[in-house]
């Protein structure tokens, strides 16, 4: 009986020394566990609140939640917490770091948020002798271009034919999906004086007349193309500034056209 006993002392002071010596082991274990799952926690937060660089969009909200079918974590405001044992940490770091690599774009409210914030163009005014086109915000020059016009440039267009390019004031009423060119858009050409003229004088005041871009299928440079006057009375640009253009100038606008 007493040797029973004296086992039993012997065991439980073995077991107690055993304990003692292994736990500054097993909290430095812990220790650099929990180093590891809170870098990984922050730079999760860091990444899933980036947004558009390119739009603006509400920000995201620096909490969010990760489940499965054994324990949630939270990350709210770089804090680290879950609802399993501490014992889980090497299952923290793998669901983070799988985590890390995402990116959260919020979706906007509406597409106008995606939209950058251009000027508003108030007026185009052309002016034949230089070659030049200028986009206004009052009387504010926002944009220039550099334009070819009709074959026969100077001078109002009367009849058609004449290649020449209207001058007055107009409009750009509408874009043009079908046109021969790149991008189109129209210009209300005749008025009701430019069909009186015509009209008293027995010829056709002809009319399509547009901003637009090179010819459809032109294959010299477009430098060449616009250092002359090519066009049957049109206004041209190069594609890249009709993008522009057509960017800048909302339908509606006037354009005022003169030598």
């Amino acid at each position: 009986m007493r040797l029973l006993w004296f086992l039993a002392v012997y065991l439980m002071l073995s077991t107690h020394a055993l304990y003692a010596a292994s736990e500054p082991m097993l909290e430095e274990s812990v220790y650099g566990k929990k180093l590891v799952v809170e870098k990984i926690a922050s730079d999760a937060i860091a990444i899933e609140t980036m947004v558009f660089e390119s739009a603006p969009s509400k920000r995201a909200t620096t909490s969010s939640v990760t489940t499965n079918p054994k324990h949630v974590t939270i990350l709210t405001g770089g804090t680290l917490k879950n609802n399993s044992a501490e014992g889980d940490s090497s299952q923290q770091i793998a669901q983070l770091s799988q985590r890390s690599s995402r990116r959260v774009y919020l979706k906007p409210d509406t597409i106008s948020e995606l939209e950058p914030k251009l000027p508003a163009v108030t007026l185009v005014k052309v002016d034949k002798s230089k070659r030049r086109m200028y986009l206004l915000k009052g009387e504010e020059v926002i944009q220039e271009f550099r334009i070819a016009l009709g074959k026969q440039p100077k001078g109002h267009k009367r009849f058609e034919g004449d290649h020449r390019t209207p001058e007055g004031q107009y409009q750009l009423d509408y874009i043009m999906e079908d046109s021969d060119f790149y991008r189109s858009v129209h210009i209300n050409y005749p008025r009701s004086s430019d069909r009186q003229w015509a009209e008293k004088h027995n010829v056709t005041p002809g009319g399509n007349i547009k901003v637009h871009g090179i010819k459809n299928g032109e294959l010299r440079s477009p430098r060449f193309i616009q250092s002359f006057d090519w066009t049957d009375g049109c206004i041209a640009l190069t594609n890249q500034d009709m993008d522009e253009f057509i960017q800048l100038v909302k339908m509606g606008t006037p354009i005022h056209i003169e030598w």
